[in-house]
């Protein structure tokens, strides 16, 4: 009988231990009605997070392109994007500006002093004090609002 009980303790316990596992996993979160202002936290390596009280939460990289959204209702990612738009413009956070110019040549200046110069076709014909990814986003800024 005890060796009986010694072979049955370990089949004993892993089932225990699968039944455990299949309890604690997560249902996907589900968005909850309300949601309130979105909260946007901008991390150390300068990606974005934005949250809402109902559990929405939508992930944006350092380029400000959004990764990720989970829980959300209708209309929150887009308020959510609008957000970091804003918070990316702010001083320091490395916001842009597009200037044209009337012989349709442009310059894109970001908040650091980094400037980025196209001429009247659209193309780029420098850059100063830029970092590889400044440039990226000035190109697509021109793409954008050609």
């Amino acid at each position: 009988m005890a060796r009986m009980m010694t072979r049955a303790l370990p089949l004993l316990a892993a089932a225990a231990v699968l039944a455990l596992s299949a309890c604690a996993q997560q249902e996907p979160l589900k968005a909850q009605p309300g949601g309130g202002a979105p909260q946007v936290n901008r991390h150390a390596n300068g990606s974005y997070t934005v949250r809402y009280d109902n559990g929405c939460i939508v992930t944006y990289n350092q380029d400000g392109r959004r990764s990720g959204s989970q829980a959300c209702r209708p209309g929150q990612v887009e308020r959510a994007d609008s957000a970091v738009q804003a918070a990316a413009g702010a001083p320091g956070a490395g916001g842009l500006t597009v200037n044209r110019h009337r012989n349709g040549s442009a310059t894109v200046t970001f908040n650091d002093g980094c400037t980025v110069t196209y001429n009247d076709r659209g193309r780029r014909s420098g850059s100063r004090g830029c970092t590889a990814r400044q440039v990226e986003r000035a190109d697509r800024a021109i793409q954008n609002r050609g």
